[in-house]
């Protein structure tokens, strides 16, 4: 039986929606030249070229040239941003913002309710990282430096440079 990973991961792309007019154009300009074709061929690759990598603690994008990381922990704020072609076709760009930088995945279908779960997530995310701030480190359970102090009285012990009866005395004052 595989062992499962702690951590979801779930992996998105650009819609097609999202070059609906490129494609549109691309076909529309085939029959000069085989131009179309050609535009085809670019707008597909840009639509294929990026996926989103979302996590339990971070959003990755993943382009051709280049890969980066966003903490969930980090965003400050989620939107989501649609031309009047994209609200009829049901995609949007959501845009993360952290202090720092600004991460945008184009093209995701459903906009309004990814950012629902992406909010969701920080907020977990958020609580968690607040809950390990706040939880205390247990008391040492004895004072620092003593657990030394007894050795070196134990090795005095064992090599006969102290009594039975003073290490008994001395041992009581580090309990």
């Amino acid at each position: 039986m595989a062992e499962e990973s702690a951590e979801k991961k779930i992996t998105l792309s650009p819609s097609w929606k999202q070059y609906f007019i490129r494609y549109l154009l691309s076909v529309l300009a085939v029959p000069l030249f085989g131009i179309g074709l050609v535009a085809l061929y670019f707008v597909r690759r840009k639509q294929t070229s990026s996926h989103y990598i979302i996590t339990d603690t971070q959003i990755s994008s993943v382009d051709s040239r280049y890969h980066r990381n966003l903490d969930l922990v980090n965003i400050e704020e989620v939107t989501v941003q649609q031309s009047w072609i994209n609200k009829k076709l049901g995609v949007g760009t959501i845009v993360l913002k952290t202090s720092a930088v600004s991460m945008e995945l184009i093209g995701m279908e459903r906009p309004h309710q990814l950012k629902e779960t992406i909010q969701k997530a920080v907020a977990i995310q958020k609580k968690q990282q607040e809950k390990k701030r706040v939880r205390k480190t247990p008391d040492p359970k004895y004072k620092p430096g003593s657990m030394e102090k007894m050795d070196y009285l134990t090795g005095l012990w064992q090599q006969g440079l102290l009594s039975d009866e003073d290490f008994k005395n001395e041992k009581k004052n580090f309990e």
